[in-house]
């Protein structure tokens, strides 16, 4: 597979691996808040990391609806990422499997063979 095609599951100890990528990320989790003007929003990732979101500017929009999201972004530093997409995933979702996944992916037993 291609590395332009990638798109990493990342948690936010891990976006720090990222900062010079030429791939965006995904990064799962809840939100907390927007900003008052829309600019940015602030998510809690699967291991309990706050991360701030850039949004697009106007009249660009964001689909971020729902509770629990992933959120596909290019990496401005290792606390921030630069909104591309979302994938909405509802009201409830268990972060902390969602973590172990992440982990598991990582885990050189796993890297590269299954991943």
């Amino acid at each position: 597979m291609s590395d332009d095609l990638l798109s990493p599951r990342v948690n936010a100890a891990r976006i720090k691996n990222y900062i010079d990528a030429k791939h965006p990320v995904r990064l799962p989790g809840k939100v907390l808040n927007f900003s008052d003007d829309d600019t940015h929003l602030v998510m809690e990732a699967a291991d309990g990391g706050k991360v701030t979101i850039k949004l697009p500017p106007p009249p660009q929009m964001h689909n971020v609806t729902a509770t629990y999201v992933e959120v596909v972004a290019e990496v401005v530093d290792a606390a921030t990422l630069k909104f591309m997409a979302c994938i909405n995933l509802g009201p409830t979702l268990d972060l902390a499997i969602v973590n172990q996944a992440i982990e598991l992916t990582f885990d050189p037993k796993f890297a590269g063979r299954l991943f």
